[in-house]
């Protein structure tokens, strides 16, 4: 069995990238999709996520609700 071992300061260094990247595409996606209807802003948000990123069926409900009505939201790393 292999073992792992975290270092705390590249684990910090990989979490705020991984914030980064959310943060610039929520900016992205945003820019074209504040205001549109909810059912629009659900069938594109898919593709405007980081790949390798996905949020549970209620955050994406809440996600795509907040970018429809230009409300904050706020990402939730690490569970």
């Amino acid at each position: 069995m292999a073992r792992v071992q975290v270092n705390q300061r590249e684990l910090r260094k990989l979490m705020e990238q991984i914030a980064r990247q959310l943060e610039d595409a929520d900016r992205s996606f945003r820019e074209t999709h504040t205001g549109l209807p909810v059912h629009v802003v659900r069938a594109d948000v898919g593709d405007a996520l980081p790949s390798g990123i996905q949020l549970s069926p209620e955050a994406l409900d809440d996600y795509v609700a907040a970018v429809s009505a230009d409300q904050p939201f706020e990402f939730r790393l690490g569970g």
